[in-house]
């Protein structure tokens, strides 16, 4: 189980984005969510601009709650020293029991936003999975009150990419009515209310996050 050889390819966070801003690609960070980033999603909330749209607002408030449902089973795993926040963190967790389940946050920011721009609650369980419990971008974007795209995506990428780098062989989690048609859209099948990733698809979509020669940015596949 945590045997499994991890990936060679030169692994750093955080991991630099190319996140699609008004059609332009702008840099973007993902890194590691600590306690402090776990709370400030936590405050998220749905802007007043979208009372007459109740899809919109339904996605946004969705994003609303999965931050809050994130933030409570944070605690949990805070209080039983089973929280990663770090790689090296969670590769010395891992070591000490490589039969123990551990928890980690991801967040993505970037200069020009003044919040947390998307994030997600993710869990290494004890048979050495990657599960996504939460996975989730601010009620703006999700709204679509800006015209931000790529950020969700580049999120499941990246989490690819870490269980790659774990030697992790599969990646899955459940699938919301609102979510299932971001994973049926990104995996290329049929989604319902849960979804797996296995150790083929799990490099096909880390390797979308291949350096752009030009830019020196993660840009997203097209």
């Amino acid at each position: 189980m945590a045997s499994n050889k991890p990936s060679s390819t030169p692994f750093h966070l955080p991991l630099s984005l190319g996140v699609v801003r008004a059609g332009v690609i702008d840099v973007a960070h993902l890194d590691f969510a600590n306690g402090q980033d776990v709370q400030a999603v936590k405050k998220w909330s749905v802007s007043p601009r979208l009372a007459k749209q109740p899809d919109m607002r339904y996605r946004a408030q969705e994003a609303c709650d999965l931050a809050q449902l994130a933030a409570k089973r944070w605690r949990y795993y805070r209080d039983s020293r089973t929280f990663a926040t770090s790689m090296e963190h969670l590769r010395a967790l891992i070591a000490a029991d490589p039969q123990g389940e551990f928890s980690f946050h991801l967040k993505v920011t970037a200069s020009w936003f003044p919040e947390i721009m998307g994030a997600a609650m993710i869990r290494r369980t004890w048979c050495h999975h990657i599960m996504i419990d939460f996975l989730f971008v601010h009620p703006d974007i999700s709204g679509r009150l800006l015209p931000i795209k790529t950020v969700g995506v580049q999120i499941l990428q990246s989490i690819c990419l870490i269980a790659r780098e774990l030697g992790c062989k599969r990646v899955w989690g459940e699938a919301t009515k609102d979510s299932a048609p971001f994973y049926q859209y990104q995996l290329r099948r049929k989604v319902e209310d849960h979804f797996f990733i296995g150790n083929r698809q799990l490099h096909e979509l880390a390797m979308e996050l291949d350096l752009d020669p030009k830019h020196g940015l993660k840009l997203p596949a097209s």
